[in-house]
């Protein structure tokens, strides 16, 4: 896939409260409500955001392929759309490195705690374990953080810690010790018994690869754990939702054959799961499918149609969508793809939601997007009974 925007002569944060503006735009939200929201996202990006784009990344992020450092989404549901920003914080002087990026990030979260509805009381019981040099690995965790505002409430806030950076009998040490304080340590033993009994199963390798907290006051707040499916295989993602409490699975299978159609491996590249988990639940309390529809359409056309497709499934106006994207996109539909890089689905009983990735393509790509380090299978792994 080749660049779609350019970045010259803007500087980052200008760069992308353009594209903050032009997704408000889209939606249709008066500058009087959005206005004040671009200028708190314009501010959470200091003292980076004033760092021109330049024509190459000046940090390979793994937060998009061309290791640009953010990404905007959208969550439709039957409520008011949800519009977010997922960033990694880069570290204001050069050069940029992982340690750098990681007190830039720490800094951000501590200015967090005057937020609004934030609350820090979570991430400070398991800040420690994700902390430079609290495990036997001497890379850094990436920590990223993200903005969710729906229009007439306060944004909510998360963050993110990138276990790709450690090896993978580390990451489940770190999850399991952030999971016993907590308070969500079966639930958690019960997901990794049985993700290891579905590996057995079908041979597929499902990659441990994020730690996620809500940064709210909320008694419902999550902690949630991202898996990098290697395979495009459907009944895989469906045996992986199914490890959630509120899954509806006819509800999703019918949701997945929309956007995917009927074929068995139809899934597209490395698709993701989320499971979300609540506190002295017994097992994950919801689950997220992301699919990478860039990998499975010629074009952001025909991966509009296919999202519009599951909207009407899910009984939303797939016109908004589209409005969005025309406020968005910088070229024709059948002259770019990646623009809409994933798109996800949660089923929760009988709702749902769908929520559209977008990704701003500035530098040359070099691959389908920067490559953690390799770490060893995770077949080997699960013979460990200390996982």
């Amino acid at each position: 896939m080749d660049s779609i925007f350019s970045g010259e002569g803007h500087s980052i944060g200008g760069f992308l409260c353009e594209r903050w503006t032009e997704m408000c735009d889209g939606l249709g939200l008066p500058e009087a409500m959005s206005g004040p929201v671009t200028d708190q996202v314009h501010d959470l990006l200091r003292p980076w955001a004033d760092m021109p784009v330049g024509q190459a990344c000046p940090f390979p992020s793994y937060v998009a392929g061309d290791g640009f450092p953010a990404e905007m989404s959208v969550k439709w549901s039957q409520g008011r759309p949800e519009l977010r920003i997922l960033f990694e914080a880069l570290g204001a002087n050069r050069p940029i490195t992982a340690a750098s990026n990681r007190t830039a990030a720490a800094a951000l979260t501590d200015r967090l705690a005057g937020e609004p509805l934030v609350s820090l009381d979570r991430y400070g019981k398991v800040a420690d374990v994700f902390a430079p040099g609290a495990g036997p690995g001497t890379v850094p965790v990436p920590v990223w953080h993200s903005l969710a505002w729906q229009p007439g409430r306060p944004p909510a806030f998360k963050i993110y810690f990138g276990l790709y950076a450690v090896s993978l009998q580390e990451r489940y040490a770190l999850v399991s010790e952030a999971m016993e304080r907590l308070a969500m340590g079966a639930a958690w033993a019960d997901t990794c018994a049985r993700v290891a009994r579905g590996t057995q199963t079908d041979g597929a390798e499902r990659e441990l690869e994020f730690f996620a907290l809500d940064l709210d006051t909320s008694a419902r707040a999550r902690a949630k754990v991202y898996y990098r499916n290697h395979t495009s295989s459907v009944a895989v993602l469906e045996q992986m939702a199914s490890l959630a409490r509120a899954h509806e699975p006819d509800r999703a299978r019918s949701a997945f054959r929309t956007l995917l159609g009927t074929g068995p491996e139809a899934a597209g590249k490395a698709p993701l799961t989320c499971l979300a988990f609540r506190p002295d639940a017994a097992c994950a309390d919801e689950s997220t499918t992301y699919f990478r529809v860039s990998s499975f359409t010629a074009s952001d056309e025909e991966a509009a149609a296919r999202i519009g497709a599951l909207m009407v499934h899910e009984g939303l106006d797939s016109q908004r969508h589209h409005a969005l994207l025309h406020a968005v996109a910088p070229r024709p539909l059948n002259q770019s793809r990646g623009l809409q890089e994933l798109v996800s689905y949660r089923s929760l009983g009988h709702d749902g939601d769908v929520s559209v990735y977008f990704r701003f393509p500035v530098y040359p790509l070099q691959a389908d997007e920067p490559s953690p380090p390799p770490q060893p299978s995770q077949s080997a792994l699960l013979e460990d009974e200390s996982l």
